[in-house]
C-alpha cells in the first residue's frame, strides 16, 4: 500500500457476481479514485487475484480471504456475516466491514409484503380464483385486517426500524426488541424493550417479525416456548436468518393451527451448503399457510446500488486512515 497525498493506493480485488452490470461499473468507477481496481469473473479466478489485493470488495468468502495474505480490509456486500469465520478475520488482523442496514427500505418492504399477504390471505384466495371457484360469502372465506393489531419486531434494528414507519399508518400497536438496554423512545414504535424481556413482549401478539442477524445468541431463540405467548391464530414473518426460528417448532405450531400463518423469506437449508436439500426439512415451504419466497429480500437493483454506493464511501475512510461504517465486532459475531 502506497500512500499519496493523505490517501493510501490500494490494491482493489471486487467479486460480486450477482451484482448488475450497472452497478458493477459505478463501483468500480469510485473505488479507482483510491486505487487499482481488478475485477474477478469467476470465483477460481479471485483466488488468484486476492493474492495481492489490499482491499476486498464483494461477496466475502472463508476461502478467498484465506488467500489474502495482504489483505487489510475487506467490505462484504451483504448484510449477514454468519457465513464466514470471523476467527480467521480476527487472527489475520483484517478488518470487515457489513453492509448491515444498507438494504433495510427493501426488506423491510418485503416483511409487509408477507405480512399483508397472510393477513388478507392473498395466495389462498389467488388459488381459489384459479380453481374457477366462486366462494360463499361466509366467514370461513373471510378476510383479516391489521388495524388495532399488536405487531412485535424482534431486532428493532435498520429493517425493524424501517418496517415500524410503515405499518404506523395500519393503525397497529409496535413493540421493538432490541439487543442494546438502551431502549429509548423513537417517536414510532409504542414500545420498546431489550432482549431480556422477549417473553413478556410477545406476550398476546398477533403478528411476529424476526429481524435479528443470526448470532450464537440468536440460535433457536424463537422455540415453541415464544410462539405459544403468541395469541392463537397469530402469523410469523422471518427476515432475518432461517435458523433464527427452530424449525420443528414452527411446523409443529402451523400443523396444529396455533401459527395461522407464516411468510418466510429465509430458510434452513440452502442448496449450496453440504448435505444438499432446500428450504427445510420439515417440508415447512410446502404448507399451504406459509407464504413463501427465495430469500430475495435485498435482492432490489436500487439495493445493490445503495451498497455499491455504501462500499465506495467505505473504502474511501478505510484509505484515508478513518475507521470504516460497519465495523464487525469479532466478538459479538455481527
Amino acid at each position: 500500500m502506497l500512500a499519496i497525498t493523505g490517501v493510501v493506493f490500494l490494491r482493489i480485488l471486487v467479486y460480486w457476481p450477482s451484482a448488475p452490470d450497472g452497478v458493477l461499473r459505478f463501483l468500480v468507477e469510485g473505488l479507482s479514485s483510491y486505487g487499482e481496481v481488478v475485477v474477478a469473473r469467476s470465483r477460481e479466478e479471485a483466488l488468484e487475484l486476492v493474492v495481492d489485493a489490499d482491499v476486498f470488495v464483494g461477496a466475502a468468502s472463508n476461502d478467498i480471504v484465506g488467500r489474502g495474505s495482504k489483505l487489510r480490509f475487506v467490505q462484504h456486500t451483504f448484510a449477514g456475516v454468519d457465513g464466514l469465520d470471523l476467527s480467521l478475520f480476527r487472527s489475520r488482523g483484517v478488518m470487515l466491514a457489513s453492509a448491515k442496514g444498507v438494504n433495510s427500505f427493501y426488506v423491510a418492504e418485503l416483511a409487509l409484503a408477507l405480512i399483508l399477504a397472510l393477513v388478507k390471505r392473498v395466495t389462498f384466495y389467488d388459488r381459489i380464483v384459479k380453481s374457477d371457484f366462486f366462494p360463499r360469502y361466509t366467514w370461513e372465506y373471510g378476510m383479516g385486517t391489521l388495524r388495532g393489531r399488536k405487531v412485535v419486531i424482534l431486532g428493532y434494528g435498520g429493517i425493524g426500524r424501517e418496517l415500524a414507519r410503515m405499518l404506523k399508518p395500519f393503525n397497529v400497536k409496535i413493540v421493538g426488541v432490541k439487543r442494546s438496554s438502551k431502549t429509548e423512545d423513537d417517536g414510532v414504535a409504542d414500545e420498546i424493550v431489550s432482549f431480556e424481556r422477549l417473553e413478556e413482549a410477545v406476550e398476546g401478539a398477533d403478528v411476529l417479525v424476526v429481524a435479528v442477524p443470526l448470532t450464537k445468541e440468536t440460535r433457536g431463540l424463537v422455540n415453541e416456548g415464544i410462539l405459544r405467548r403468541l395469541k392463537r391464530g397469530a402469523i410469523v414473518v422471518n427476515v432475518s436468518r432461517g435458523p433464527v426460528i427452530d424449525e420443528d417448532s414452527l411446523a409443529k405450531l402451523l400443523e396444529e393451527g396455533w401459527i395461522s400463518g407464516a411468510g418466510l423469506d429465509v430458510w434452513w437449508v440452502y442448496p449450496w451448503e453440504p448435505g444438499g436439500g432446500v428450504y427445510s426439512r420439515t417440508g415447512v415451504h410446502r404448507f399451504e399457510r406459509v407464504v413463501a419466497t427465495p430469500h430475495r429480500g435485498g435482492f432490489v437493483e436500487e439495493a445493490f446500488m445503495d451498497i455499491a454506493r455504501f462500499a465506495v464511501e467505505n473504502v474511501g475512510r478505510f484509505a484515508r486512515g478513518l475507521e470504516p461504517f460497519n465495523l464487525v465486532d469479532f466478538s459479538k459475531g455481527y
